[in-house]
């Protein structure tokens, strides 16, 4: 069972599955950034198509894709960086922890300067239902629809304690549903590794504003 929506880019959202999503600050990556490699990636998407590149090789095309994505908004080359306010960053995490184990059961997250890695599992939702039960507003919320609230929440409280009005964060949001558990696992290193790969800390328990669930603690 899956639910798609579309702004500028696509989403496919399945139902009770496992998500690693990014977004970032309004401004982290300008329009024209984003237009070009998304044109970028579109040409080679094409060409893999064109040469009968399989399912594998496509969703390489589409890591690489967000790999680009992603280096840039580590190595901060536009835009604002009020994540790095620690009081701006716990107003975050708050919002992040406030639909734990209601909407989502969160795996992990990590906080930059300028973006917000998370990973949920969304099966949460379908504990109580039953197979004949039909999904409903009225009993699933909508990936999208709690990151609406999210983003909006954390919005508010942020622009309040950098005495500043306007968009907080970029509306897009990049969301890649993990299909298997080996995924999910390389997805959770790289979400907390990611400090450790900008070089800011050596060790991803030092950075503040990273979470595991103690589920995943070894």
């Amino acid at each position: 069972m899956k639910t798609e929506y579309y702004r500028r880019l696509p989403h496919l959202h399945y139902v009770g599955a496992v998500f690693f999503i990014t977004f970032n600050l309004r401004g982290a990556i300008p329009a024209e950034v984003v237009a070009r490699l998304a044109g970028e990636k579109q040409v080679a998407l094409l060409a893999l198509k064109r040469s009968g590149g399989d399912t594998e090789e496509l969703y390489k095309e589409h890591k690489r894709h967000f790999a680009r994505i992603d280096h840039i908004l580590d190595t901060l080359q536009y835009g604002p960086d009020w994540l790095k306010n620690p009081s701006v960053a716990e107003s975050v995490k708050n919002k992040l922890h406030q639909y734990d184990t209601a909407n989502y059961e969160l795996l992990a997250h990590c906080i930059m300067a300028n973006h917000v890695h998370i990973v949920v599992d969304t099966a949460v939702q379908l504990d109580g239902l039953t197979t004949n039960d039909t999904i409903t507003s009225a009993n699933y919320t909508q990936l999208h629809v709690t990151l609406k609230h999210i983003k909006g929440g954390s919005a508010r409280v942020a622009n309040q304690l950098l005495d500043r009005t306007g968009a907080f964060w970029q509306p897009e949001s990049y969301d890649h549903y993990v299909r298997n558990s080996a995924e999910l696992q390389r997805i959770i290193n790289y979400t907390l590794q990611n400090p450790v790969k900008a070089g800011l800390v050596e060790t991803w328990e030092e950075w503040p504003h990273t979470y595991l669930s103690p589920a995943y603690r070894t």
